[in-house]
């Protein structure tokens, strides 16, 4: 544990070894220290690399990067919401240690996020999508919350390389824009993709053959809701 001080834009100021909390901006910041960063590592393991979402958006990246990071922030805290409202006892702080939802979680990217090395700017994003989440800041960001529509998930380049073998396809999912499809149609620096499309599952909980719906794509990063009228949840 640590008391880590940010600026409003997410760069680290300092991190004292004693104590936990966080400050932000010169003020205290409604998570722990542990919580902020925990949060903030989850979402720097799960978004794209820098390389990849240069070729992604090539006019702004970081503005791409921004986006991305906030709307993983956003599904996340969708997620911790809407399983709460089934289960009391699914905290925010379950959901910052639950590997069945977030499979980054303590990998070594999650754990760069941590070291002194890694990617300055995607630290500083994650940090910040958090940091606006919990002070208001999200003018912004009102179309991502928007377009995301309480979605809780998403998914990265594995579902471009493994298409009908990914478990989301497998439950059926329904693209509400094709060219969510083919996000990485001119991407080189990760390879195996391909273009995907909407398809057909099996999943006998739900009514009808879409388990998902796409919302959004940003960064490398496709976003999904649960089709409405399926039934499914949480």
């Amino acid at each position: 544990m640590a008391t880590y001080h940010f600026n409003l834009d997410g760069s680290l100021v300092s991190a004292d070894p004693s104590g936990n909390a966080a400050v932000v901006g010169g003020q205290s910041f409604p998570l722990t220290g542990s919580q902020l960063t925990m949060y903030a590592a989850t979402i720097y393991a799960e978004a794209s690399f820098m390389g990849l979402v240069q070729q992604i958006n090539p006019n702004d990246p970081e503005g791409e990067m921004q986006r991305e990071t906030f709307a993983i922030a956003y599904s996340m805290f969708n997620y911790a919401s809407a399983k709460k409202q089934k289960d009391a006892t699914y905290t925010f702080d379950k959901m910052l240690v639950d590997k069945s939802y977030t499979h980054a979680i303590g990998s070594p990217v999650y754990n760069e996020y941590f070291s002194a090395g890694g990617d300055s700017i995607r630290k500083k994003y994650a940090t910040q999508a958090i940091i606006k989440m919990f002070t208001r800041n999200t003018a912004d960001m009102l179309h991502v919350i928007q377009t995301l529509d309480s979605g809780p998930f998403w998914d990265g380049a594995d579902i471009y390389q493994r298409f009908r073998d990914h478990y989301r396809a497998k439950q059926g999912f329904k693209l509400s824009d094709p060219s969510h499809g083919s996000l990485y149609q001119n991407v080189t620096v990760v390879q195996g993709t391909q273009v995907i499309e909407t398809v057909e599952g099996n999943n006998k909980w739900i009514q009808g053959p879409y388990t998902f719906m796409s919302t959004m794509t940003a960064g490398g990063t496709i976003f999904w809701k649960f089709m409405p009228g399926s039934g499914a949840s949480v």
